[in-house]
């Protein structure tokens, strides 16, 4: 069954009030305390992730599945966080490419690789640019310079202050719509922590009557195919 599929199966489900709560409140799930941003349009997702995070590395595969195959209505976003001292240069690094418009494709998997499988010293930002110019169409010295560029400064301020608000103390950790923080503490697999993912961008998606369309017209078919899908 497809991601968006079993997103669908799920919305037909809870707006039938068949769904069982396979996830808790507090238990699987933690409430974000404060006002969420309005969002009426999407379900956004964010990974609050680190390249030197072991954990995060091991995810990367198991994420990166999850978002080749969400809905469109599914925004997903990915923060980077600096958990230890020195660990900030990753956070400008990621910064600076997302300013200077790279394809990040190739390059996220490429820092990951670069520092977890080919145990390459990143100790600076010219090292960084390094991998950056090998995986984007960037030279490091016009990726260095935008580095220290206030749109580079301007966004790395939002993320510090976004990473408060969600409470995000540990990566990976996921957060639905600025509601609800997920971590993999609380989970068996990572398999079953998107599962915890999808359970709320269905509940999100139904309070905004998004793919309703898409769970509406597979409310002909029998219950049983709707749930064991290929």
């Amino acid at each position: 069954m497809t991601r968006t599929v079993l997103i669908s199966a799920l919305l037909m489900l809870a707006a039938g009030n068949l769904h069982a709560q396979e996830f808790v409140e507090g238990t699987h799930y933690q409430r974000i305390e404060g006002p969420a941003s309005t969002i009426d349009d999407r379900v956004e997702v964010i990974e609050a992730f680190a390249y030197p995070c072991g954990a995060c590395r091991n995810f990367l595969p198991h994420i990166t599945s999850w978002e080749e195959a969400i809905p469109d209505y599914v925004d997903f976003q990915r923060r980077p966080v600096p958990l230890q001292q020195g660990w900030e240069v990753f956070v400008m690094g990621y910064y600076t490419a997302k300013v200077m418009g790279l394809d990040m494709h190739d390059a996220h998997s490429a820092i990951f690789r670069a520092i977890h499988d080919e145990r390459r010293r990143i100790g600076n930002l010219e090292d960084l640019a390094e991998i950056y110019a090998e995986n984007t169409d960037a030279s490091e010295e016009s990726f260095v310079n935008t580095a220290g560029s206030f749109a580079v400064d301007s966004q790395m301020r939002k993320n510090r202050s976004d990473l408060v608000k969600f409470g995000v103390r540990s990566t990976p950790t996921m957060v639905v719509q600025g509601k609800w923080r997920i971590n993999p503490g609380a989970f068996d697999s990572y398999e079953q922590m998107l599962a915890a993912v999808d359970f709320l961008v269905a509940r999100e998606a139904q309070a905004l009557e998004l793919g309703m369309d898409n769970s509406e017209s597979m409310s002909d078919a029998p219950a049983e195919d709707a749930a064991t899908g290929d």
